[in-house]
């Protein structure tokens, strides 16, 4: 955003996000393709067929374990009736290959037609990549970010923890729900072969997580084991787990700085013109918000900030709003402007918005530019602020 300020509502409310599709960076031959051609040509009983392209897909891929399967079960059945997927093999690895092979072919390959993430309301010129995690269906989707418009770029097939999503404490093997930041990659070299190509580190738990009282770490997205294509869908201690091929063109694709992880138990999708009226209303109390601030009106203000609100420096409302009359009282002309705001709704969280901005503050001759984040939360009828913190 390039205005000023945020005061001039209507240009920014009638700019509506914008999906656009690319090519998927898939050759005819990766093995993404070839298993879902298969698995197409199983589907329309052309078994011959399938069993070439299984044979095609296992000479390029050994590792890959569901092509194995469906190669034996072909095999098998040419001279067996085969009643289920995985009859040839044991019990516990035939499980984990069917719940990998529902997983895949159930899953969305894009985003509905004409359909935009349900959490994305206003993007910034500092995000650059968005990959969005349906936990539910172990799938990712890569989108690139530029002049207010979402590029889907692909969809990968991921693990996610043994127990399922919603982690809350430590060692409780299950994938977080949330909005993260990607921290600095850590190259294969530097890693056991247990994570394949490498990681992206998540800087879980963010300020929600922290805020109710979740717990644990070392939550990332990374590649499979040596020698294992992919894994089943909940197979993993809480981190997210790619192929190494995909891991590897993920990693290569994004600006790691620049990338935000948005992951939920089902990734919800809407209408790009759904998202106006939602954004308007919080586009409205931010600029109010600013406006107080500006004037130094303490009660306009702190009208702002919930009873439960927390600051950057852990001060409860009262704490807060004592130190901010202080301020304000000395008289000091304040200049506040906010540039390239993102805004986005927290994953399976009704009324909660997240706001992060760059805040530009002019007093005594002097501007301070930071990267601020608020956390806004509808309570009686209106957004209040139940956090906010600079972003380093």
């Amino acid at each position: 955003m390039n205005n000023p300020r945020i005061g001039t509502l209507t240009t920014l409310c009638i700019t509506i996000i914008a999906l656009a599709y690319t090519q998927p960076l898939l050759a005819h031959n990766d093995p993404e393709t070839l298993i879902k051609k298969a698995f197409s040509e199983i589907q329309a009983q052309e078994n011959k067929r399938a069993l070439e392209t299984l044979n095609q897909l296992i000479a390029q891929q050994p590792d890959f374990q569901l092509a194995q399967l469906m190669r034996a079960d072909l095999l098998y059945a040419q001279a067996n009736p085969l009643e289920k997927i995985g009859q040839t093999i044991e019990a516990n690895l035939r499980n984990d290959l069917q719940a990998e092979a529902r997983a895949r072919f159930q899953a969305l390959q894009q985003p509905p037609e004409g359909m935009l993430p349900d959490y994305v309301m206003q993007l910034p010129t500092w995000l650059s990549h968005l990959i969005m995690v349906d936990l539910n269906e172990s799938r990712a989707y890569l989108f690139d970010i530029e002049k207010e418009q979402l590029t889907f770029i692909n969809s990968y097939y991921l693990t996610q923890g043994k127990l399922g999503a919603g982690k809350e404490t430590k060692g409780d093997r299950r994938s977080p729900i949330g909005v993260y930041q990607v921290i600095k990659p850590i190259p294969a070299p530097e890693l056991s072969t247990f994570y394949g190509a490498g990681a992206l580190p998540l800087d879980y738990p963010n300020t929600w997580d922290s805020r109710n009282h979740r717990n644990g770490s070392g939550i990332w997205l990374h590649g499979a084991p040596v020698g294992q294509y992919s894994r089943p869908p909940k197979a993993s201690d809480g981190c997210m787990v790619f192929s190494n091929d995909h891991l590897r063109q993920i990693m290569a694709h994004i600006d790691w700085q620049r990338t935000l992880v948005i992951s939920d138990s089902k990734l919800k999708w809407k209408r790009p013109e759904k998202v106006i009226a939602p954004r308007e209303s919080l586009l409205r109390t931010l600029e109010n918000w600013r406006t107080g601030w500006e004037k130094q009106e303490i009660k306009h203000y702190m009208n702002h900030y919930a009873p439960s609100f927390v600051s950057n420096y852990n001060e409860d409302r009262s704490q807060y709003e004592k130190r901010k009359s202080q301020l304000f009282a000395q008289k000091k002309a304040h200049k506040i402007q906010i540039n390239d705001l993102l805004l986005f709704k927290y994953p399976s969280e009704k009324n909660l918005i997240v706001s992060v901005f760059m805040q530009s503050c002019e007093r005594d001759g002097k501007t301070t530019i930071d990267k601020k984040r608020i956390w806004w939360q509808w309570q009686n009828q209106q957004w209040k602020i139940i956090n906010e913190e600079i972003v380093h």
